[in-house]
């Protein structure tokens, strides 16, 4: 033979053997995102951005595979109206093949997710949840999901923290050990044929390292925008097989590629801002038209600022805040009680207004989005500053029970331990009497021992004045109309008084 004819037969082998070799491999594409509650989220990018990526990815792989995060269906100004419906509306348009299951989706309770599930066009995952009434999971939930792609079936679980049942205050939902259910619902899957196993998960777990190490699930995916605002800012894990998103607005792509069952999996993965994609015409237009739907209900003015307002989450989580205290000084206002209280996670708008902004009913609706209504008890001293401690339990974590007060002052120590932190205590310039039974307005999540304040439970109830118990988001605005210029100061209600806290 010939030496160029050799060199071609050499050639043409060697690609022959390398087209097998690569024919054998298997790989998973997939596209990650979660945490997308708003569906214009200037400037960081929405569902229509996310829907050019998915395109362009499909479009290179044809066998992509699309899970979605959750943590969406709330809070949002149209969330307040629909219960998160027009999320799971353009979630269809783009086609998830599995949805995880997060605190938010329960911002509403049991009976509202499980109708969101059932409008889904596609699976809504849930490994660690029991519903008493049924001893079954919560309906329209599954335990455990095979996606089959060519060649591939994707074993999905995804677990939730059982702080949801205290945060949400959900009746029907029992929170089962997520470790020991991941590795039985994993076992399941593997036995049913997954050849990838991926968790799902909103919060932090410390077993997920050791589930990546041993090999029981391949990928765990998480996101947290608000991840750095904590005091605790440990990782779960660096294993490779570790994904998590701690930016608003951002999605990953996750190739995994290998070559049989015993060959390590290797794992790439591509964190994406959604702002840089192009917007999707049609799912931008099926978002504007959700927009237009409210816009000339929610454009009336009602006040403009005189000062600077600042709504952003470690502000109403973490320290007294101007907003917080307008809206406890409205509760007490339009109910004539001696104190009133909101919590910080009440507040969800997440802004910076500059003096002179003129606020509208739009900005109300976005700031206070879950429609909680205003409730009057009359309740005992005693528990009136169990729950107050209560909110200033997890300062350190950011928490949403965070307490904003009106007819109260108090001098609090972080650093003293969990129960003990309020060192003095005043209501209308008189020392709290733990006896003395104090008239307090609040909402009905609170009131209903939300966020863990179950000493409000010991209270009693008092009808409230009018016929219709009015939203607290209508109160606020109702108060502010009438004001027409107002100005968010701080006051010194809640008064610091270890170097870890914050006067403002």
């Amino acid at each position: 033979m010939h030496r160029p004819l050799l060199c071609l037969a050499i050639i043409f082998v060697a690609s022959i053997f390398s087209a097998s070799t690569h024919a054998l491999s298997r790989q998973v594409s997939i596209v990650y995102a979660a945490e997308l509650p708003l569906i214009k989220n200037e400037p960081f990018g929405s569902y229509a951005n996310l829907a050019t990526l998915l395109d362009q990815t499909r479009e290179q792989h044809a066998s992509t595979t699309f899970l979605f995060g959750g943590g969406s269906l709330a809070p949002s100004m149209l969330s307040s109206f629909d219960r998160g419906a027009h999320i799971i509306d353009i979630l269809n348009t783009l086609e998830p093949d599995a949805m995880a299951v997060a605190k938010r989706e329960f911002s509403y309770f049991e009976d509202e997710f499980s109708l969101r599930a059932y409008e889904a066009a596609f699976p809504m995952v849930l490994s660690n949840a029991t519903d008493p009434l049924t001893g079954d999971n919560i309906d329209g939930a599954v335990r455990r999901l095979i996606i089959e792609k060519p060649g591939v079936n994707i074993g999905i679980v995804s677990v939730i923290h059982d702080s949801v049942v205290e945060e949400y205050l959900l009746q029907r939902l029992h929170i089962n050990e997520p470790e020991q259910a991941t590795r039985a619902q994993v076992n399941l899957l593997k036995n049913e044929g997954a050849d990838v196993v991926v968790l799902m998960t909103s919060d932090r777990h410390d077993f997920i390292d050791s589930l990546l190490q041993e090999g029981v699930v391949d990928l765990v995916l998480r996101t947290d925008p608000h991840f750095t605002l904590t005091s605790d800012n440990q990782r779960s894990s660096d294993h490779p097989g570790y994904v998590f998103i701690t930016s608003q607005g951002t999605a990953a792509v996750i190739n995994i590629e290998w070559q049989d069952a015993q060959s390590e999996k290797q794992i790439s993965v591509s964190t994406l801002p959604l702002n840089q994609f192009p917007l999707n015409k049609a799912v931008d237009s099926q978002i504007n038209a959700y927009d237009d739907r409210i816009s000339v209900l929610l454009s009336e003015e009602i006040a403009t600022l005189s000062t600077s307002m600042n709504t952003q989450r470690f502000e109403v989580r973490t320290s007294e805040n101007g907003f917080g205290n307008l809206i406890s000084d409205a509760l007490r206002s339009a109910s004539h009680t001696d104190v009133a209280l909101i919590n910080g996670g009440a507040i969800r708008g997440e802004r910076l207004y500059s003096p002179g902004h003129v606020l509208t009913r739009e900005d109300i609706s976005t700031e206070l989005p879950f429609r909680s209504r205003i409730t009057v008890l009359r309740i005992a001293g005693r528990h009136l500053k169990a729950a107050l401690e209560n909110g200033f339990s997890e300062v350190e974590q950011v928490a949403g029970r965070f307490p904003h007060i009106s007819g109260v002052t108090m001098n609090v120590d972080l650093s003293a331990p969990v129960g003990q932190r309020i060192k003095h205590i005043e209501v209308n310039g008189q020392v709290l009497v733990d006896a003395k039974i104090y008239s307090l307005a609040t909402s009905d999540f609170l009131a209903g021992g939300g966020d863990g304040y179950k000493a409000l439970t010991l209270g009693s109830e008092v009808p409230f004045s009018q016929q219709v118990t009015p939203l607290i988001a209508d109160i606020v605005i109702s108060v502010l109309r009438r004001q027409q210029t107002v100005s968010t100061n701080k006051s010194g209600r809640i008064k610091f008084i270890s170097s870890i806290g914050r006067n403002g």
